[in-house]
């Protein structure tokens, strides 16, 4: 239970970092005064089609910076995977997932709530709806009543963070991808 919802934090929080990066960045062409040479015709030239020219000091074999189109591909790709999520947040959020209690004499079902990014990057979980027997009810004391709604309400739990950290792997394996095997 534990690990899926570490998923889900790292997964919320790798994408809100992505794309609020993406969104500021994504068209940036620093360069620090020392790499642009005298030799370019123009300070603004983006190198659209390749790297950006190579350092002549870097050492011998070392890759050039990326160049423009490296960087809306990977802008395009943070995109692709925030919509993915936006999808999978949509899919989560229309499943009923029930949780139960003394036996299933008691059962809640529980609506997952995407997060709201970036205000609220952890998502939620919200018991909509409650299900008692009524000779269970009829029978049972106000103190047992109270530990088996609980009991309830974190199974359902627990069964909503297993889910959304079975449809997250989905975006896990997206997101080793563009950052490289760091996620």
């Amino acid at each position: 239970v534990c690990c899926c919802s570490e998923v889900v934090v790292k997964t919320a929080t790798i994408a809100t970092l992505l794309l609020t990066a993406s969104s500021a960045t994504a068209f940036s062409t620093t360069r620090s005064s020392e790499t642009i040479s005298s030799a370019q015709s123009s300070s603004t030239s983006l190198n659209l089609f390749g790297s950006k020219p190579k350092d002549p000091n870097a050492p011998e074999g070392a890759p050039g910076q990326p160049g423009m189109m490296d960087q809306l591909a990977m802008f395009k790709k943070a995109q692709e995977i925030a919509s993915k999520k936006k999808r999978l947040d949509d899919e989560l959020a229309n499943e009923t997932i029930t949780g139960s209690a003394a036996d299933g004499n008691i059962e809640i079902t529980v609506k997952y709530i995407p997060p709201q990014l970036p205000t609220n990057p952890t998502p939620g979980y919200e018991a909509a709806e409650v299900n008692i027997n009524e000779e269970y009810l009829e029978g049972v004391s106000s103190e047992d009543l109270s530990v088996a709604l609980v009991e309830a309400i974190r199974d359902g739990e627990a069964k909503a963070t297993a889910r959304v950290g079975e449809k997250y792997k989905e975006l896990e394996e997206d997101m080793k991808g563009i950052m490289g095997g760091l996620a």
